[in-house]
């Protein structure tokens, strides 16, 4: 990988993980008077609205918008027009989008009473049809941009849509309209991220109308690619959400408030891992487009230091402050969350090199082993289910959805290995969780001496001060690192990179 590569995707990376800090700064202050205003019951409400929601992105997209990133960036590559992809995606994810809200609405008092065990919830799901179909459409907004490296566009739209979705959902509940204002302020954030996203698109002529004769190829193209990867997606979001389905089904609605912030929680640190993948991906695609193979194995080599440098101490972190982070992050009511919390961060920290992989087997056209490698994770997951769920309650949920995470990786790697060489960097690994165990140890001793939840910001800083000295003496950063930052911030901030090669190299 070259240093432009490098720069390119870590740029890329600082987008989306920008976007993501700014987003959850703002989930999480929303957060803490969304479940201050909720009782734990209309919390697990919104658990399930939620649910529904992801459903119908995962029935609507049809398995089109890996295909669209993926042909998009690869034909960008090869110097093709790419507008007929590009319009045959959009034109058939508006019409199943729209089936899919009409048919929410049709069937409310089914999913209320299904989900909620209540049809008084009804009126919900209709008014959560509107906002269903701006999301739905976003996913294909998000991925279209994504396919055109126009991952700063992406990013700005997707903090627009945190921004005015929570505010106004904080601001109608803090005016009394309860789950109603919820549902509102998710409908007009999700408004504003289509209208803007569609002036983008079309101002930049992403998409280009066409013949339907003339899209009908790239469609079938689109499908064959697609089908399985819609099965995959399928599973995938059982994946996501078995967990808290199940405890729908099986434990009362506070319990599963209980998990699903503490699955939240979890989520804040998810950005590093998210924005590296998604970035990777139309990256690999570009490159395998070009039939660049090194770079890919190059690729896989650098993320998977940078997931270990930055992913592995934060999870680590978390996981030491668990207590305190989840009680500031949504209050006393949620406290007992904090061993589910520390699990998940456990089995994240374990399976975050998955992201260095950023959708290889999309790259590979091997979409029906993304599907069996989802079906084997839930499943061989799953097998703990009789043991751990009546015998621990959420906190066994959390162990299952962490082997889950687990086996996705394992098997992902075994089967990337026929094709290509996967070269992790063992060293930087090793020193990461060395420096991280050091860390968590540090601040659990003192968390031992005296604690306090408002004391959090003191063990952050001891914590961070723990793992950069111990980075230190095992060499974890090495020059080359100051200088991909260096090439990433520009020469404006050379103060900083000289301060971080002073206490880090």
């Amino acid at each position: 990988m070259t240093e432009m590569d490098a720069a390119r995707l870590v740029r890329g990376s600082a987008y989306l993980a920008t976007q993501s800090v700014v987003t959850t700064i703002i989930g999480a202050v929303a957060l803490a008077f969304i479940a201050r205003i909720l009782t734990p019951v209309e919390m697990g409400v919104a658990v399930a609205l939620t649910l529904t929601v992801g459903m119908a992105q995962v029935l609507s997209d049809l398995g089109f918008s890996g295909g669209l990133t993926k042909y998009v960036a690869e034909y960008r590559g090869k110097g093709v027009d790419y507008t007929f992809v590009s319009f045959g995606a959009v034109l058939m994810k508006v019409l199943v989008a729209g089936s899919a809200t009409a048919l929410c609405v049709l069937t409310a008092p089914w999913l209320s009473g299904s989900l909620l065990k209540s049809g008084e919830y009804a009126f919900l799901f209709q008014l959560l049809s509107v906002y269903l179909l701006t999301s739905c459409l976003s996913t294909t907004v998000n991925h279209l941009l994504l396919g055109v490296n126009k991952i700063r566009e992406m990013a700005i739209l997707n903090v627009i849509l945190a921004f005015i979705g929570k505010m106004f959902a904080v601001g109608f509940l803090l005016c009394g309209f309860g789950l109603v204002g919820l549902v509102i302020g998710w409908i007009l954030g999700g408004l504003a991220y289509i209208i803007l996203g569609a002036l983008i698109i079309v101002r930049n002529k992403y998409v280009r109308t066409h013949p339907i004769k003339d899209v009908i190829p790239y469609l079938r193209m689109l499908a064959r690619f697609s089908w399985p990867l819609f099965f995959t997606n399928i599973v995938v979001f059982l994946y996501s959400w078995f967990d808290r389905a199940l405890l729908l089904a099986y434990l009362p609605l506070s319990d599963v408030a209980v998990y699903g912030v503490a699955l939240q929680a979890f989520g804040v640190l998810s950005f590093i891992p998210v924005a590296l993948s998604t970035t990777l991906f139309p990256y690999y695609s570009e490159q395998h487009g070009k039939d660049e193979q090194q770079k890919i194995v190059a690729g896989v080599h650098g993320s998977s230091r940078y997931i270990a440098l930055l992913y592995t101490p934060l999870v680590l972190g978390l996981m030491a402050t668990a207590n305190p982070a989840i009680t500031l992050f949504a209050g006393s009511t949620y406290a007992s969350g904090d061993a589910i919390l520390a699990i998940l961060c456990l089995f994240g920290g374990l399976s975050g090199l998955a992201a260095s992989l950023g959708g290889l087997l999309l790259v590979y056209n091997m979409t029906p082993t993304v599907l069996l490698i989802n079906i084997a994770s839930v499943m061989g997951s799953m097998v703990l289910l009789p043991v751990f769920l009546p015998s621990f309650g959420v906190m066994g949920m959390a162990i299952i959805k962490g082997a889950a995470m687990m086996i996705s990786l394992v098997l992902t790697v075994i089967v990337l290995r026929k094709r290509i060489p996967i070269k992790f960097d063992k060293e930087a690994i090793w020193k990461s969780w060395v420096a991280a165990i050091v860390m968590f140890v540090t601040v659990w001793f003192i968390e031992r001496i005296h604690f306090s939840s408002y004391l959090l910001p003191m063990y952050i800083v001891v914590g961070g001060v723990t793992y950069a000295l111990a980075s230190r003496l095992l060499g974890t950063v090495n020059e080359n690192d100051i200088k991909l930052i260096q090439n990433l911030l520009g020469k404006r901030v050379t103060f900083i990179t000289n301060i971080l090669e002073k206490v880090l190299v």
